[in-house]
């Protein structure tokens, strides 16, 4: 049967909507992060482990009414493992050589620290001076450092394979400090970022403090010793003008991925 004009009409114009009707856009991705990690920055992605590099720094300062003494622990070993995808989700650790700290400040009047040198009055009042017996020695030579958790990231992404300018992340690190046979709770500001290398270098990380962290000596049994590690009320009178009741700590830490031939 012959269509009338008006159902015509009708069934051309549903015709050409339909033909010319175009399907919506797809949706724009508005993630404030790559959804898809870029080919640079695949290197880095997954959980991975590092060790910590030996160009790591670790600097201390003690300071009294008289003045400031500064120095330096060189790091022994340290493991991460880490996400640059999710950096919530981080373990860590380090140990530094106590019997290896070094005071690289000028020594004030010797009298005034007993006769001893910075350094070495350091060591005795870790109990690894150099009448200490080495069984004991060996109890105190190594402070370690373990990570508990990670908080008030900045972010929660960092992209190792970045061409611009390494971008760093803000965390506050939460975590133990073992010194001297103790074992106290400690927090600190920390900054992690990519280390800048050349093209087609392996990616290498950076944390750094982002403020001291303060130690109180009470807490981890550090005070004045003689040379046999017995404590020394009068040793502790005298220096008091040069060391206070806590210790400053400065650090970063380079960590460099774990490679299957590596050993």
């Amino acid at each position: 049967m012959a269509l009338t004009p008006g159902p015509r009409a009708a069934v051309m114009l549903a015709w050409l909507v339909a033909a010319c009707s175009k399907p919506d856009p797809a949706p724009r991705r508005t993630e404030p992060w790559l959804a898809s990690p870029s080919t640079s920055s695949a290197v880095g992605s997954g959980p991975r482990a590092y060790r910590f590099a030996s160009d790591s720094a670790v600097r201390f300062s003690v300071s009294g009414r008289k003045g400031k003494l500064e120095g330096r622990v060189p790091l022994r070993r340290g493991e991460l493992r880490l996400d640059p995808r999710h950096l919530e989700v981080v373990s860590a650790s380090a140990d530094f050589d106590l019997s290896k700290l070094s005071i690289e400040t000028d020594a004030p009047n010797a009298a005034e620290l007993g006769g001893a040198a910075p350094s070495t009055l350091a060591l005795q009042w870790l109990e690894l001076g150099s009448q200490v017996s080495p069984e004991r020695r060996a109890q105190f030579e190594n402070a370690r450092f373990e990570l508990s958790s990670v908080e008030h990231l900045s972010h929660t992404f960092l992209d190792l394979g970045s061409a611009r300018k390494p971008s760093s992340v803000r965390a506050t690190a939460v975590g133990t400090l073992l010194i001297h046979g103790f074992r106290a709770p400690v927090r600190v500001e920390v900054l992690l970022g990519a280390v800048a290398t050349s093209p087609g270098a392996v990616p290498r990380l950076s944390i750094r403090s982002a403020a001291a962290l303060v130690v109180p000596l009470a807490p981890h049994d550090i005070t004045a010793r003689d040379a046999a590690g017995i404590v020394d009320a009068l040793g502790r009178t005298r220096t008091a003008d040069w060391v206070g009741k806590s210790a400053r700590v400065d650090f970063e830490l380079v960590a460099e991925p774990v490679t299957t031939s590596a050993k």
